[in-house]
């Protein structure tokens, strides 16, 4: 094949590599968890730790657990034992020495983790300060409140008299409840608030308190405050609290209330009567619409990815994880990682300095590049060519960064395309860039490309006798070879009816003996193949001695005739290409069929 002129390359309006993914954090992870921060709590053989999205680690990848980053703080485990809390930038509170146990539930609310230990239970507070406490039972903050029972005497925290209280998160102080003719020593139950209320027993009388009226309400079978009879009482005082499993109950004259783990009231069942279930707030989840979409293959189980709707990442992950703004989790090889999009750049291809090119020859040496933005690390990109007709060579790499650009170029050798011809050719070539372990969807990159015909084809002189006909040409190349010598073949195509014999006499001049010939014209051509390009054929057509007037055009002396006459006698055409003819090196494969891709949404 030639030297190629890759047509020109519209990179500027053609958007040829879609945005650049990167890893935030490599695929080496047993699990990942990502925070609201943007950073992650990461498990590496075992231990758990927290890193950013530069890997860079925040809380060392040295503990058994790290759990429940609920309200941004998290508590860290050794050996199933609490020895510390932090946030997820990783401030944090070392509590080893304590021997802390969680109270109900494994996580801050409010603000405040209940906990315990020998010396009662405290709310730890995510600022570090000292705890509260000790107190003879609590249960987590709920909606800024946690009731909390509180020793009559410091000296019996764990086992003397209480009464009960109430705090506010804000303050960590007790606060002021509107109980009517009853006061704190009246409490003999009270659940934790949920959807701003509670369920409160005084003097063994069930009331609903409403923490944002202040107001206290008897509970009664009819739903009826103000009738007595139906007002609903407790068997006794205290009142017991029957644990069932991780869920909790209260029995009553009239029936029962259930209670969820953090004691907010699920239930109300009156005898005879349909139970009246109760929702309880759940933490907001989080939903971020995110521009990344899983790709599936009919021929893999592999998935891609597609950011806004253009793959970007062909088939190499296992499962995609969950996805929000410009991040997605991702499982590859058994390994968990995150990538993450910057939707500002991209990396763009330039072939042969966005010139044209011509092919003289079967190929033809030139440039490709890859422009990216300048963080990107170029020692960790290769690429390569997905086009048998185009050869990289490794040889030649080159790399260049500066404040504006990352640059690497490559010298690849092009063959020429099946299609190329005299006239201009759209063609393309595709490559792919693997940058840190990803593979990109590969980009297409076309070109315009056409052969330069350096060949003429000169008839020199033909003479006819009787049903022979012979004619001597010279075949020169006017191209420069650069001390190269390109195979060619040349020969003449002729009719069915006309016989031809042909004859290399130099390396630039062939002689041809044609006989057989039916009609007053000889049709002939003499095809030049160039090794590896398309067949070049230049036909001609001579009338032959006994037909009625010879009419003449074209080039070269007739011997034994006036050259005048000659000239009239023969006509040349202008050269034109032969596809079938194209010589190649090796049989090109039957086109792949392309992947039908799905985007899974």
């Amino acid at each position: 094949m030639k030297k190629i002129i890759l047509g020109l390359l519209l990179i500027t309006a053609t958007n040829l590599q879609a945005q650049i993914p990167m890893w935030a954090l490599h695929p080496t992870y047993d699990m990942i968890k990502p925070l609201n921060n943007g950073n992650f709590v990461v498990m590496k053989n075992g231990k758990q730790g927290i890193l950013d999205a530069q890997e860079s680690q925040i809380v060392p990848i040295k503990y058994d657990k790290i759990d429940f980053f609920i309200g941004n703080m998290g508590l860290i485990y050794n050996d199933n034992k609490l020895i510390a809390y932090t946030n997820d930038n990783g401030e944090m509170k070392d509590v080893s020495n304590m021997d802390y146990k969680t109270v109900c539930l494994d996580r801050f609310s409010d603000g405040y983790l209940a906990v315990s230990n020998q010396s009662g239970y405290y709310f730890l507070k995510d600022n570090g300060d000292t705890p509260l406490g000790p107190y003879t039972f609590v249960y987590p903050f709920s909606e800024g409140y946690a009731w909390v029972k509180v020793p009559k005497s410091a000296k019996h925290v764990t086992d003397g008299g209480y009464t009960f209280d109430v705090l506010s998160a804000e303050t960590g102080q007790p606060v002021y409840l509107a109980l009517g003719e009853y006061d704190k020593s009246d409490i003999d139950f009270i659940s934790t608030s949920s959807n701003g209320k509670c369920i409160i027993v005084l003097k063994k009388q069930f009331f609903e308190y409403d923490y944002r009226t202040e107001t206290l309400t008897p509970l009664t079978t009819d739903n009826n405050p103000s009738n007595k009879k139906t007002r609903v009482t407790a068997n006794e005082r205290p009142v017991k609290v029957n644990v069932e499993g991780d869920r909790f109950s209260i029995q009553a004259k009239q029936g029962y209330f259930t209670f969820d783990p953090m004691m907010r009231l699920t239930g109300i069942t009156y005898t005879g009567q349909p139970t009246q279930y109760f929702e309880v707030p759940q933490p907001p989840v989080v939903t971020m619409e995110s521009p990344i979409a899983p790709v599936a293959y009919n021929d893999t189980k592999l998935l891609g990815l597609n950011y806004l709707g253009k793959e970007v990442l062909s088939a190499q992950f296992d499962e995609v994880v969950r996805r929000w703004n410009d991040y997605v989790l991702v499982k590859q090889n058994g390994k968990y990682g995150v990538i993450t999009f910057d939707p500002k750049y991209t990396c763009q291809f330039v072939l042969n300095e966005k010139m044209n090119i011509g092919f003289e020859h079967k190929s033809v040496v030139t440039n490709i590049k890859v422009t990216c933005p300048p963080y990107m690390k170029l020692p960790l990109m290769t690429l390569s060519s997905l086009d048998k007709n185009c050869t990289i060579n490794i040889d030649t790499r080159k790399e260049n960064t500066n404040i504006e650009t990352a640059v690497l170029s490559y010298n690849c050798t092009l063959e020429m395309p099946e299609e190329v011809g005299l006239e201009q050719t759209r063609s393309a070539v595709k490559f792919a860039i693997n940058y840190d372990g990803l593979k990109f969807t590969p980009a297409t990159i076309p070109f315009t490309a056409w052969y330069i015909n350096n060949y003429t084809v000169e008839l020199l002189s033909h003479q006819q006798n009787g049903s022979v006909l012979t004619a001597e040409f010279l075949v020169k190349n006017t191209g420069q070879h650069d001390g190269i010598n390109y195979f060619r073949d040349v020969s003449i195509e002729t009719d069915d009816s006309t016989n031809c014999e042909f004859t290399k006499v130099t390396e630039e001049m062939y002689s041809a003996r044609l006989s057989g010939f039916q009609e007053s014209t000889v049709n002939f051509s003499v095809d030049i193949t160039e090794d590896g390009c398309p067949t070049i054929t230049y036909p001609f057509s001579i009338n032959v001695k006994g037909n009625a007037a010879s009419s003449a055009k074209g080039k070269g002396k007739d011997k034994g005739t006036d050259a005048t006459e000659q000239k009239q006698e023969v006509v040349q055409s202008k050269a034109s290409v032969k596809h079938k003819s194209v010589k190649q090196n090796k049989p090109k494969p039957a086109p792949k069929k392309e992947e039908k891709k799905i985007i899974l949404k």
